[in-house]
This record gives C-alpha cells, structure tokens and sequence, in this order.
C-alpha cells in the first residue's frame, strides 16, 4: 500500500502536466457601454443655446472679465468639455490665433490633425472644429462665433492618462455631441446684451 501512493503521486503529478502550453493573452481594454443619444436644449440665458446630450452635467464657473465658463461635463466617461464665451470686441483675429495656437500645442504628440468647418449662414454660426488624434491631453479643439458679437471656444479633456485607443469610443461620441451642438446652436442676443 506505501508503494502506490508514491505511484499513484506521480501518475497524478504527470497528468495534471500533460496540458498544452499556456499562450499568452492580448492586452485588451474594459468595454465601455455609452449612454443613448438623447440630446436636450441647454441655454446660458444670456448668450447662447444649444442641444446637449442629456446625460451631461452643465454647470457655470466662476467668470473673468467679460467671459463666461461653463463645464460640460460627461461624468460617466470622465471627460469634462470646458466651454469660454467672450465678446468679440473688434478681436476676433486675436481670438481666432489663440485658438489655432492652444490647438498647435498638441502638434508634438498627435498623429494627426484635422479640421472642419462650420458654416451656418442662417444662424449666423461660423467656426471651425479641430479633431486632435493620438495621446494627446485635448482631443477635440472648436471655436464658434457670429463674427461680430460672440466668441464661443471649447476643448476636450478628459480626467485620466491620454491613451487614444482605450478613449476611442468615448472620444468619438463626445466628438459627435459636439458637433451636435454646433449644428443647434443660436446666438440669443449680441454679446449678451
């Protein structure tokens, strides 16, 4: 009997063993469920409105100036889009260079830039929206103006490490809100007289 329970051990031990080889796993990154579009008209009562995703938390910051700040944040996704009105003032030129300027900061780290246009005649929107790729602390970089009274700059960030691939889906539909939001936007008075 003692000299089956070493046998018995080792046949045991050998085909516990006799498995393939482990293969090692690839990196991969948490799925991320993202809330249904539902967009909603969000208005700052003085300056602008605009349709929202109705699953953003807007909420006003303490203002300079003439300026006012507002914060849209998307706290499922960790991702806040500052948002800064300024009156033109006969500085439009100026505050179109700084844009094209915080925008160039990224050019370091980006894979590429890209941009496009926005052009409402009718509601007297005129802009353009800047999409950031790569590991970069903005990817997204817009700014919307009637030309003569409003100013309206907006920027992407997000509230972890910049990783594009892993923040791609989110990045994406952020993007897409925000174009929404250009695409629904009204100036309600002329420099929010």
């Amino acid at each position: 009997m003692k000299r089956l329970r070493p046998a018995l051990l080792i046949c045991c031990v050998a085909f516990i063993g006799c498995e393939e080889d482990p293969t090692p796993k690839p990196r991969g990154y948490f799925r991320i469920d993202l809330p249904a579009e539902e967009p909603v008209v969000w208005s700052d009562s003085v300056t602008f409105s605009a349709e929202l995703p109705a699953y953003a938390k807007i909420a006003a910051r303490k203002s300079g100036n003439d300026a006012r700040w507002y914060d849209v944040r998307f706290p499922g996704q960790r991702a806040t889009v500052h948002l800064t009105w300024s009156p033109v003032n006969g500085e439009l030129g100026n505050l179109i260079e700084d844009a094209h300027v915080f925008k160039s900061t990224h050019e370091a780290k980006a894979v590429k830039i890209s941009s496009e246009r926005v052009l409402r005649d009718s509601a007297r929107v005129f802009g353009t929206v800047f999409h950031v790729e790569g590991d970069v602390a903005s990817p997204l970089v817009f700014y919307l103006t009637d030309s003569t009274d409003n100013f309206l700059y907006g920027a992407l960030y997000f509230d972890v490490r910049p990783n594009s691939d892993s923040l791609a889906p989110v990045t994406d539909r952020i993007r897409a809100d925000m174009e929404h939001m250009a695409a629904t936007l009204a100036w309600r008075r002329a420099g929010g007289q």
